[in-house]
């Protein structure tokens, strides 16, 4: 049945969002679609139609759009994409080390778009990112956009002066700011040391390289 409105999810992280089309489409679930979210033009894999008590339950998410059924083009790009993702990540990880900033880089992106750059970072102390941020978009020539999965926020802007709002990812808490939380959950916010929480989520990303190898 053809539908005007789908839940899909996008990026690594396992977001999801309601998503629009222009006219009356039919997508099936697990089909991938390229949409227009918030970070930029990406692939999304179709969960179910949208329904109304949706709308409901995600009253704060502002609804992307979905443009079109991928095509075998639109894969062979976002392969390309995961391969530039990958160098991103390792040049990342080289710039934190060498500007000595205090966070793990967990995960990169690059989107379908090849404008826009995420990278999905832990930090376990205040700093200034900028640096980070305006060479790596330089050299890359990418509008980078900095997810801090400890706090919850996001950075688009290396101008951007950030806000001092501190919440855990996983619950928005204000007393999580300067703990190591992650998935777990505010249970472990500030329980664990940050070499224990670089440990833990490079095994969880070298788990995730060996069931979705780059192709």
């Amino acid at each position: 049945m053809n539908h005007l409105e789908y839940l899909a999810g996008y990026g690594t992280s396992g977001d999801f969002g309601r998503f629009r089309a222009a006219r009356p489409l039919e997508c099936q679930r697990g089909e991938r679609v390229v949409v227009q979210s918030h970070r930029g033009l990406e692939l999304a894999q179709v969960l179910r139609p949208a329904s109304p008590r949706h709308a409901q339950f995600l009253p704060n998410t502002s609804v992307g759009r979905l443009l079109r059924l991928a095509s075998a083009e639109d894969e062979r790009t976002a392969r390309q994409m995961r391969e530039r993702g990958q160098h991103l990540f390792a040049r990342a990880r080289e710039r934190v080390t060498e500007l000595g900033l205090p966070l793990e880089v967990l995960d990169t992106e690059v989107l379908l778009d090849g404008q826009h750059g995420v990278i999905h970072h832990l930090r376990w102390d205040d700093c200034d990112i900028r640096p980070l941020v305006s060479s790596l978009s330089r050299e890359f020539d990418l509008h980078v956009i900095l997810a801090d999965l400890t706090r919850g926020r996001a950075s688009a802007e290396p101008e951007h002066e950030e806000s001092e709002e501190h919440g855990c990812g996983s619950c928005s808490s204000g007393s999580c700011g300067s703990g190591g939380c992650g998935s777990g959950g505010c249970g472990s916010c500030g329980s664990a040391k940050p070499e224990e929480v670089r440990a833990h989520f490079a095994e969880l990303r070298e788990q995730m390289e060996r069931r979705v190898p780059l192709l």
